[in-house]
């Protein structure tokens, strides 16, 4: 019985002292990297400044024309693109006690169609009133594309003042780790949620814009140029230009 109870009260000791020295990590936890942490947001508090920000639409509107290697199936023309949005940020770190303050201090905006590209049907070459009508029709989709990105132009700034509004400056000990900060601040500004939603939002409108083009009966209207309509009866009743 004595020998148990001396176990007990070892044991007992032992997670005495255990608990103890728990209370005592969460203590300094408290009183010393609490307070740091405080400190160094507060100290870079006051270098949050006013961020420029700059949009520029970058597109080339000068479209590629090419014709298709092999006739085209459905339709006598389309048009290619991909719209991408870059950002570039400006970062100065500022020298304080124990460390550096990272600030943002500018953010560029690059949105770009690298390359329109207009491809129409090979057998156009010979009929001018149609190949006219259909490269107009190509056109238009480039020039449609273009009004909502200008359109859009002041709605994607909005946006990321309102990303960056939410970015305070960042305390670092290590002026290493400022290039770590600055890949973390861009990915915040570039998958914030107005940043998103104004890039689906222009999605949304070209896609509207490109489909009203598509319906507006212009197909109609080729079929007007004689020598071309008699040449495409022998190939396809429903050709329609896209």
């Amino acid at each position: 019985m004595e020998i148990i109870l001396l176990k007990n009260i070892l044991k007992n000791k032992v997670n005495f002292v255990s608990y103890f020295n728990l209370y005592k990590f969460f203590l300094v936890c408290f009183y010393v990297f609490i307070p740091f942490a405080m400190f160094a947001e507060d100290i870079c508090s006051k270098y949050k400044f006013d961020v420029d920000v700059n949009v520029q639409n970058k597109t080339v509107y000068n479209p590629v024309i090419k014709m298709s290697e092999e006739n085209m199936v459905g339709k006598m023309g389309e048009t290619l693109y991909q719209t991408s949005y870059a950002s570039k940020i400006l970062l100065i770190n500022i020298p304080v006690k124990n460390g550096f303050c990272v600030s943002l201090r500018s953010v560029d905006i690059d949105i770009n169609v690298p390359e329109f590209t207009i491809i129409l049907d090979k057998r156009l070459k010979k009929y001018k009133c149609a190949y006219d009508i259909v490269l107009s029709h190509e056109q238009d989709h480039v020039n449609v594309n273009k009004s909502v990105i200008n359109n859009n132009i002041d709605n994607i700034k909005k946006a990321v003042l309102s990303a960056v509004s939410a970015i305070n400056p960042i305390f670092i000990t290590d002026i290493k780790d400022a290039e770590k900060i600055q890949k973390e601040i861009q990915e915040k500004i570039e998958s914030f949620k107005d940043v998103k939603d104004i890039q689906q939002k222009i999605k949304t409108e070209m896609d509207k814009n490109n489909e009203d083009i598509d319906t507006r009966g212009d197909s109609f209207n080729v079929w007007k140029c004689e020598d071309f309509y008699k040449e495409m009866k022998k190939f396809s009743d429903t050709i329609t230009i896209d």
